[in-house]
């Protein structure tokens, strides 16, 4: 099977393409820049073919001439812009033009080709407000009240991708992610806010201080879990539903995450903090939402996430240390 992921350079990205090539799948990482060289050295050594195409989701004829050229039968559809208030404040019109009207021709180019399926990634972010009080946060209960320029956009384009499944008769699933983090989440310029996960990570290996607020965004989820159900939507035959939540279903703990790295590097210490001015982690990250439902996951695909705390802890930690000098035990810097 050939797939083509716009954003392929990005984090979840790079996962997902993992996930693909371990199996011998052909992948086609569609983007403006390439993914770094150790994720491109690493991947070329998996059992599939990887490939990088130059191009931008703004134009649709590249990403056309792309589906043809190497006669893709799946878009996996990333490209975004994850962007913070600076960026809404200086650049509202590109996210726009990324996140929506890029998620257009993307399903156009799809239509043209006769692409068989596309898997549109979208986030948590769509829900704002919406659902805040609830346990747990469901597909067809809880409803989007986007704040942010950035769920706002998501939010338009996923209606537009259900819009393309009932009309054009294009097969387009629609899958909101928790709060990813793993492995090679990085700065690519278009990602401005990074996962509390990392940032800890990165502050804990400098033997900086950590300091938070209590309502930490908590619904992680580690990156191969989520490439893992990314590919299990790709690769279903047939789906109940057009929309699915990927997450674990449950919250998970900064401070036993500060735990554990205390207990790697000796010297890092952590607190929580009342207000968010006194805090250097989440600053501008948004409230704790309620974990997602990942009921529909599970019935329909029997999803089971394999990375809970201490194998996501463990690997992250490994991952970090083989691929960034001065992230293993004992070092002295990030």
């Amino acid at each position: 099977m050939t797939v083509l992921i716009t954003g392929g350079s990005g984090f979840i990205g790079l996962n997902v393409a993992a996930c693909l090539l371990s199996r011998g799948d052909t992948v086609i990482a569609f983007g403006p820049e390439p993914p770094p060289a150790p994720a491109f050295e690493q991947l070329s050594e998996l059992a599939g073919t990887f490939l990088f195409k130059s191009g931008d989701v703004r134009d649709r004829g590249s990403i056309v001439d792309a589906l043809r050229h190497h006669d893709v039968s799946r878009v996996i559809h990333g490209a975004a812009i994850t962007a913070s208030l600076a960026r809404e404040h200086s650049q509202a019109p590109l996210i726009a033009e990324v996140n929506l009207i890029g998620t257009l021709n993307v399903l156009d180019a799809a239509c043209a080709a006769g692409v068989h399926r596309v898997v549109h990634l979208s986030s948590g972010a769509v829900y704002g407000m919406g659902g805040h009080g609830q346990t747990e946060l469901v597909e067809d209960r809880d409803v989007p009240e986007p704040e942010s320029l950035y769920g706002i956009t998501k939010y338009a384009a996923e209606r537009a991708a259900l819009r393309y499944r009932a009309t054009r008769s294009l097969d387009v699933i629609v899958a909101r992610l928790g709060v990813v983090f793993g492995r090679w989440e990085y700065d690519t310029g278009v990602r401005d806010t990074m996962s509390i996960p990392l940032l800890l990570a990165q502050l804990a290996e400098a033997r900086h201080p950590a300091r938070f607020c209590a309502d930490l965004p908590d619904d992680w989820l580690y990156a191969g879990d989520a490439a893992d159900a990314i590919v299990g939507i790709t690769d279903a035959i047939n789906l109940a539903h057009s929309l699915y939540h990927i997450g674990t279903g449950r919250r998970w703990s900064p401070s036993a995450w500060c735990e554990r790295l205390r207990a790697v590097y000796p010297g890092f210490t952590y607190e929580r903090v009342a207000r968010r001015q006194d805090a250097n982690v989440g600053v501008h990250a948004p409230a704790a939402r309620p974990p997602f439902s990942v009921e529909r996951l599970r019935q329909d695909l029997g999803f089971a996430p394999r990375f809970h705390e201490e194998r996501a802890f463990s690997d992250y930690l490994q991952w970090r240390a083989s691929v960034y000098e001065g992230a293993a035990q004992g070092s002295t810097g990030s």
